[in-house]
């Protein structure tokens, strides 16, 4: 098959033009590389929670130097990938601030991030933010954090209101405040 190509290419050669070289044949793709396609589908999700913003995106984006201190080192690791895979598409204040404070909730919300249209975030990687995020909402939204949990969800509820008020309807009909 080899021989064949190179004989046309030379029969080509032959039969054209001295002003025109002769080009070697375009490759041809047998798949679509799924690399750049995923830049485009993390840039739209990027926008789609820019314009369809959460009270949970106006807290604070990173834990206090205090609470990290406190965690393991195999929930920071899960804080970091947080703070690196999830804020492609959303701001890092977006999971911390979260109203969810169980495990089956939070597992539920990172398979399905996991399932978004260019999402990197592998298994494991999966695995270790599910587990910082159980761990963290047990030790900042519960116990003896519970009434501190609240107060700083109310403030950020009510200055959402104020900062996006046709948006806070939407969410509040939808009970997803």
């Amino acid at each position: 098959m080899i021989k064949i190509g190179a004989v046309v290419l030379l029969v080509l050669a032959a039969c054209s033009k001295p002003s025109e070289p002769v080009k070697p044949a375009e490759p041809v793709a047998t798949e679509a590389p799924s690399a750049p396609a995923a830049a485009p589908a993390v840039q739209s999700e990027k926008e789609k929670a820019l314009t369809n913003p959460y009270p949970n995106d106006l807290g604070p984006d990173r834990l206090s130097d205090a609470v990290l201190a406190s965690y393991d080192p195999e929930r920071r690791k899960g804080y970091d990938l947080l703070l690196v895979r999830c804020a492609q598409c959303h701001t890092s204040a977006r999971p911390l601030n979260s109203r969810f404070d169980d495990s089956d909730t939070w597992n539920r919300y990172v398979k399905r991030m996991m399932n978004k249209p260019g999402c990197a975030i592998t298994k494991a990687e999966g695995k270790a933010i599910w587990q910082f995020l159980s761990y963290d909402s047990d030790k900042r939204k519960k116990g003896a954090n519970a009434d501190a949990w609240k107060a700083l969800r109310a403030k950020l509820v009510a200055e959402f209101k104020e900062k996006h008020p046709k948006r806070y309807e939407e969410l509040k009909a939808a009970s997803d405040l």
